[in-house]
């Protein structure tokens, strides 16, 4: 009883975060591709961190030249910006 209790009100939240546009058809994609491998969202979530610690990296080493390329720089924020919005 109190489960179902429980999952009536995960469901309503989460309708709630879609009505507010907090959330998109992505989650619900990697909720589907959860339930069929239960490892993908950690492994969705270290590939994340993997790609953007590499591009913060790169930007670091870009801030830190004498001449720094602004292009580069808005090159790779957008470059995390892009990997942060999926």
């Amino acid at each position: 009883m109190a489960l179902s209790i429980v999952k009536g009100l995960l469901q309503h939240y989460v309708d709630s975060l879609v009505d507010e546009g907090v959330l998109n058809e992505q989650f619900s994609h990697i909720q589907t591709l959860r339930i069929e491998e239960p490892d993908f969202v950690e492994q969705l979530i270290n590939t994340y961190c993997m790609n953007v610690e590499a591009v913060l990296s790169e930007l670091t080493s870009c801030i830190s030249l004498s001449h720094v390329d602004y292009s580069q720089l808005a090159v790779l924020a957008r470059q995390v910006e892009d990997r942060s919005s999926g």
